[in-house]
């Protein structure tokens, strides 16, 4: 008797935990959850993978990867058919790595060539993401996407309710920066940038960036291999005092060393201009809205 109800009771709790995934599913599908982009910078890497490997866009002509330089210029600046897969203390070759496994290549590749290629490649994101069955599930059904985590979809909602409907002007948006509002945090973080610059490359630091530029290279490699695809290297401009420093400078010069420019593509540099950051390295919304600018005019004027 115990046994029956038991197992009556097992197979309720199952059911009405099936009718919750399917309700849930539903509600996904149709649009009535809109996604999160993530509440921390994993969850956030791993929703912009996740969404770069499972949604299919025949329409892209551009795709980014890099380290949070270049994830602060963002996509839609740029154009409505362009994805990012640059990543929050990341590193371009985890993007890479995506791309190669996707077998889908963009039409143009926009790699981020600077001293954060010493970073390691994110392991643990590109074994969650190619799990053979969870990439599977997650395939099939969208909400055990990262994006539709429930905890993730209330903060964002809350946080987009909070948010004002009005368009800033620059003006406003540059006054809401910390450069403004928190002058001398953000002097302290250049300064630090400046004092990090100063220093020289040592011979460890040309092993570790040689031994990761024949990686890339290899990866790159392996991505023309799956179609064909323009890749332009390029990096993000910053505040002119760290632009002046010594690594900086030894950083671009061994870059153009090992990615010769007769061998790959790099990016015209921008117009001569002050850029404004508020830690020496994120260009400040409007800079990087200007800079995604630029970018649409060198990459995308003769796609579209």
């Amino acid at each position: 008797m115990f046994s029956k109800f038991k197992f009556g009771s097992l197979w309720r709790a199952l059911l009405i935990c099936l009718f919750i995934m399917a309700l849930y599913q539903t509600l996904v599908s149709g649009g009535v959850l809109l996604p999160s982009d993530g509440i921390t910078i994993n969850e956030t890497n791993a929703i912009k993978a996740q969404r770069y490997v499972y949604e299919k866009n025949p329409g892209l002509n551009l795709t980014m990867v890099g380290s949070s330089i270049t994830e602060n210029i963002k996509a839609k600046d740029i154009g409505d058919e362009v994805s990012s897969i640059a990543l929050g203390k990341g590193t371009c070759q985890t993007g890479l790595e995506i791309v190669k496994r996707t077998k889908s290549t963009p039409p143009i590749l926009l790699v981020e060539i600077n001293e954060t290629i010493t970073r390691k490649i994110d392991r643990d994101l590109l074994d969650s993401l190619y799990h053979p069955f969870f990439y599977w599930l997650r395939g099939a059904l969208p909400m055990l996407r990262e994006e539709y985590r429930p905890i993730s979809i209330l903060i964002s909602s809350v946080k987009n309710m909070s948010k004002s409907k009005i368009k800033l002007t620059r003006e406003e948006q540059d006054r809401r920066e910390i450069r403004n509002t928190n002058p001398e945090l953000s002097k302290h973080s250049i300064e630090g940038k400046v004092e990090e610059e100063s220093k020289p490359l040592s011979e460890k630091d040309v092993e570790i960036i040689a031994t990761e530029a024949d990686y890339i290279k290899a990866q790159i490699t392996e991505i023309k291999k799956n179609g064909s695809v323009r890749l332009v290297l390029f990096d993000v401009p910053r505040e002119s005092i760290v632009d002046k420093g010594i690594r900086r400078k030894q950083v671009g010069e061994l870059m153009q060393k090992l990615f010769p420019p007769d061998t790959f593509e790099w990016l015209s540099s921008p117009p001569a201009r002050e850029w404004r950051t508020n830690d020496g390295l994120h260009l400040i919304r409007s800079d990087a809205e200007d800079y995604a600018l630029f970018l649409r005019e060198q990459l995308l004027k003769k796609v579209s």
